[in-house]
C-alpha cells in the first residue's frame, strides 16, 4: 500500500477530523439508493463491497466496482443503484451538518 492508499483507507475506516462525518449504506441486488433522502449531496463515495452503477441528470450511466471513490459533489446525479450479484456496500464521507447558533 501506498502512503497515498493508506491516508485514503483512513479517511473511510479510521477516525475522521472534526467537522466531517461518515455514513454506510448497504443496498440490496437491484435496488436504488434514494439520493435525496441519503444526505451525501457532497460526499466522496467509495465502494467497499458489491457494483454501483451511478446515473446522471443528463442520462449518462458509468459503473464503478470495488475501491473505486467518486467525489458526488462534483457530478448531477439522478441515481446510484445497485448492480451486481452481491449487495452494494458504499461508504460516504462529507462535511457534518453545522450547528445551530446558540
Amino acid at each position: 500500500m501506498t502512503p497515498d492508499e493508506s491516508a485514503c483507507d483512513g479517511l473511510f475506516r479510521g477516525p475522521l477530523p472534526e467537522g466531517f462525518t461518515r455514513r454506510v449504506f448497504r443496498v440490496a441486488p437491484g435496488l436504488e439508493l434514494d439520493f435525496g433522502a441519503s444526505g451525501v449531496p457532497d460526499a466522496i463515495v467509495r465502494v467497499e463491497e458489491g457494483g454501483l452503477e451511478l446515473e446522471c441528470r443528463a442520462g449518462t450511466c458509468r459503473s464503478f466496482g470495488r475501491g473505486s471513490m467518486i467525489p458526488i459533489a462534483g457530478l448531477s446525479v439522478a441515481r446510484l443503484r445497485s448492480v451486481g450479484p452481491s449487495a452494494l456496500v458504499l461508504v460516504a464521507v462529507s462535511r457534518a451538518p453545522a450547528e445551530p447558533d446558540r
